[in-house]
C-alpha cells in the first residue's frame, strides 16, 4: 500500500491488519541508445551468468543472506523465508519469473548474486541482490549493481528498478550511491499468517 495512503492504512488497522515492513522502490535512468544501437555494457569483471550447476550454492547463498525481509516471524517462519528465496534464485537461474541470475565469483565459490527480469517497456527489475557475509565491505554489491546496469545497457533498456525493505539501509545506500533515485514508498500490512496486503 502506498505510504501516503494513511486513511486506507487506518481503515485496514481497524480490520486487524498490522504494519509489517516498509518498501522503497528505486529507479536507475539509463542513457538513451546512440544512433539506434544500445549503449555499450559496463565491464563486469568476475561476473558471469549462472548455470544449472550453480543452483545448490546459489540457493544456499540466498537462503542464508536474505534476512531483512517482510517474510518474517510471526507471519512466516525462518524456514519458509529461506525456502522462498532459495526457490526464487533457482527459478531465476532456470529463466522462470526472473530471466537470469548474474554471479560474482570468489576464490571459494559465489560471493554474490543479482537476478534480473525484463518487465516490458524498456524496463528491467532487480529481483534479488545478495552478498555473502565473507564478501561484504569489499565492493561486491557495487560490482553486482554495475553488472546489472551493464546487462540493461547492452539490451537498450531505459530504466532499471529495484525495491528494498526500509530496514535494509545498506541496500538503500548502495542503490542511491550507484545512481538510483527513490520513486515510490509503500507499506506491507498483514492480518494473519500468509495474509498480506
Amino acid at each position: 500500500m502506498a505510504a501516503q495512503a494513511t486513511a486506507q492504512m487506518d481503515a485496514l488497522s481497524a480490520l486487524g491488519f498490522r504494519p509489517v515492513e516498509g518498501e522503497i522502490d528505486c529507479c536507475y535512468t539509463l542513457p538513451a541508445s546512440v544512433g539506434g544501437a544500445p549503449v555499450a555494457a559496463l565491464p563486469a569483471a568476475e561476473m558471469r551468468v549462472a548455470e544449472a550447476a550453480d543452483i545448490p550454492a546459489l540457493r544456499e547463498l540466498a537462503a542464508q543472506t536474505l534476512t531483512l525481509s517482510r517474510f518474517r516471524p510471526p507471519w512466516f517462519s525462518d524456514e519458509e523465508r529461506q525456502r522462498f528465496y532459495a526457490q526464487w534464485v533457482e527459478n531465476a537461474v532456470r529463466g522462470s519469473f526472473d530471466h537470469l541470475c548474474l554471479v560474482a565469483d570468489g576464490p571459494t565459490g559465489p560471493e554474490g548474486l543479482v537476478t534480473l527480469r525484463d518487465i516490458g517497456e524498456q524496463t528491467a527489475r532487480i529481483g534479488l541482490l545478495a552478498v555473502s557475509p565473507a564478501a561484504r565491505g569489499r565492493g561486491t554489491g557495487k560490482l553486482l549493481c554495475r553488472a546489472a546496469l551493464g546487462w540493461c545497457r547492452s539490451r537498450g533498456f531505459s530504466q532499471l528498478r529495484v525495491a528494498t525493505q526500509t530496514a535494509n539501509l545498506p541496500a538503500l545506500r548502495l542503490y542511491l550511491a550507484s545512481g538510483a533515485q527513490i520513486v515510490h514508498a509503500a507499506h506491507w500490512l498483514y492480518r494473519g499468517p500468509h495474509d498480506s496486503i
